[in-house]
């Protein structure tokens, strides 16, 4: 009975430690400034958008880290299929979702 508990922990610790949003090639190259002040002048805004990915699995929270990575990878596909080049966080995450900022700044 222990062998059956420890298997179902381990498999649960497994997958929220998983990453399960991949960059596209496109996503990539769309660059994530932290800060909103820092987006430069000279950048238009094309609109704004909001991300959610799973924080938690069952009764487990899944890493802060990963969950934001997610998002903002989630973000940087999203902005390159919009046109942007650049996105910046209208805000911090919370219970897996944000809201992220597109630009175009490159001409």
């Amino acid at each position: 009975m222990k062998m059956k508990y420890s298997l179902v922990f381990l498999t649960l610790i497994l997958i929220t430690s998983c990453t399960w949003v991949k960059p596209t090639d496109e996503g990539s190259l769309v660059t994530f400034i932290e800060e909103k002040d820092q987006v430069p002048q000279t950048c238009t805004k094309l609109g704004a958008m909001a991300t959610m990915v799973k924080h938690k699995i069952g009764s487990f929270n899944r890493s802060e880290e990963k969950v934001n990575t997610e998002l903002i990878t989630l973000a940087q596909n999203e902005a390159a299929e919009m046109g942007g080049d650049t996105i910046t966080a209208d805000g911090p995450a919370q219970d897996g979702e944000r809201t992220f900022i597109i630009y175009k700044c490159s001409k």
